[in-house]
């Protein structure tokens, strides 16, 4: 696998297939989950190696141009003005290459493809196994066989995902051929390439797989211990654990309980649920909409929409999700749930991250602030971040999931008044989500939200103090990511000095 490599995105094409959901839109902008497909591509590619330069072909519309130029401005454009065809996409792509020593991979503009391990530099190519062979260009190791009406014995279906280790002959294998088809430049530059197989690979292409890639992809969004499973004719989803991690299945049915305990208007917020059909397994309605986090991200909106929004976020959570807590037994032990919550388990996971003897004690001394102002209610969600919030901008209406259903060992939709405001604090004003994808925050989001919150009844200071200390007892949970985690240290680290 090479160090680094070009990467050329062939997306001229326009999503005709996925009519009406998209008009004069570029395939490679069609959202995913609220995520378009370049960023699939450019996060995934991101992961496996270091880009030496990106290169997307694009066609009539300006709208990859228009993104990128606010999200991705390392993005080279070649433009190809006359539709004909990937082979000659790629041509384009190719000629704009600025440094042909290092190797360079073609990464069709459609295909979402999530292997970790795959060899990008060398010379492969992406395929898969497939039953019905005629919609693809199928190869057996020694030839291509571009929709054969007849079955090809041990062929395998190419996927979209072509990587060349001599960028020089690439070009030109692609220059030398004037073919519709890949595959021609693919029999000029070698007669042998590694077969890499990959089960991971998305679909888009009309709206029935579209819809189905949406629910499966869901499982990026999911929980690291939670499994989800889609049915696409009932439209539902079911949600299950991951036995290979103690924990899951004890808070997979805390959420259970969750949704179980909601009242009639809560229920409007929230998926429908539907009879447990297992003792360990969720099963409710499949939403459609975009995460506010990917809203948050991806989209340019304006100062106006997000008032918008955000307003109804908060008109939500006042309304239908703070109701004092009438249950004796919670309230009575309400105060040392509350310091377990805030002050024992930031205690515990401060412990295991290594700040300074200054740093924690005013993360604690915030956490006991907290404690002493909050009071018990029912209908705290426990993770309300703006990546649980479906916002649905067909129907305008939101959906709360992935709620937490667990308050120090009270089971369902007990908590105090203060924790979910605070967990709103350490996404849209500390960061969180933009951190966590290593981009700038949105800075309108941020005005909004702190303007939002004075607005209000609400102790402001202590809501963002909440949300810093949330931020900072979550790196532990990020050790998968050390650079993750630096980001988080470094914004903890200097913010708390504006208390």
């Amino acid at each position: 696998m090479s160090s680094s490599v070009n990467l050329i995105i062939p997306a001229a094409g326009a999503a005709t297939r996925l009519r009406p959901l998209s008009a004069n839109t570029s395939k490679v902008m069609v959202r995913v989950n609220g995520k378009p497909c370049l960023d699939y591509i450019i996060d995934q590619a991101s992961k496996i190696t270091n880009l030496e330069q990106v290169i997307v072909v694009d066609g009539k519309f300006e709208d990859i141009r228009n993104y990128a130029e606010r999200v991705h401005p390392e993005i080279a454009f070649a433009n190809q003005p006359d539709l004909k065809g990937p082979r000659d996409a790629i041509a384009i792509g190719m000629n704009a290459i600025t440094n042909t020593s290092v190797p360079t991979v073609v990464w069709l503009g459609d295909a979402i493809i999530l292997e970790d391990d795959i060899p990008l530099g060398t010379d492969f190519l992406l395929c898969k196994e497939v039953s019905d062979q005629s919609a693809w260009c199928m190869w057996d190791g020694m030839e291509f066989y571009n929709k054969p009406s007849t079955t090809i014995s041990n062929a395998v279906a190419l996927v979209g995902l072509y990587s060349f280790s001599d960028t020089e002959r690439a070009i030109r294998a692609f220059n030398e051929v004037d073919g519709y088809d890949i595959s021609e430049s693919l029999e000029v530059y070698s007669n042998r390439y590694e077969r890499v197989n990959t089960d991971k690979w998305y679909d888009i292409g009309d709206l029935p797989t579209y819809y189905k890639t949406c629910a499966q992809l869901l499982n990026l969004k999911s929980r690291y211990f939670n499994n989800m499973d889609f049915d696409h004719e009932l439209g539902v989803l079911t949600k299950t654990p991951n036995y290979h991690v103690p924990e899951s299945v004890k808070t997979l049915q805390s959420e259970i309980s969750w949704y179980n305990k909601l009242n009639n208007d809560q229920q409007c917020f929230t998926p429908r649920v539907f009879d447990i059909w297992s003792s360990d397994s969720l099963t409710m309605s499949f939403e459609s909409g975009t995460l506010l986090s990917d809203l948050m991200l991806y989209e340019d909106l304006t100062e106006s929409a997000w008032k918008y929004i955000i307003d109804k976020v908060f008109t939500i959570k006042q309304k239908y999700f703070n109701t004092r807590c009438s249950n004796q037994k919670f309230n009575a032990e309400f105060a040392l749930v509350a310091h377990d919550i805030w002050y024992g388990k930031s205690s515990s996971r401060l412990e295991q991250y290594s700040f300074s003897d200054e740093v924690n004690e005013k993360i604690l001394e915030f956490a006991k602030q907290i404690v002493c102002a909050t009071y018990p209610i029912e209908g705290m969600h426990g993770d309300l971040h703006f990546g649980n919030i479906l916002y649905n901008q067909q129907t305008d209406q939101i959906k709360l999931i992935d709620p937490r259903g667990n308050y120090g060992g009270y089971i369902g939709t007990y908590g105090d008044n203060l924790y979910d405001w605070a967990k709103l604090a350490h996404d849209l004003y500390h960061g969180y989500n933009a951190m966590v994808a290593n981009t700038k925050p949105n800075e309108i989001v941020r005005k909004v939200f702190l303007e939002k919150l004075k607005e209000t009844n609400l102790p402001t200071d202590l809501v963002l103090k909440g949300g810093l200390v949330l931020l900072a007892t979550c790196i532990p949970l990020h050790s998968d990511d050390p650079d993750r985690q630096n980001r988080f240290r470094s914004y903890v680290e200097t913010e708390i000095n504006s208390f």
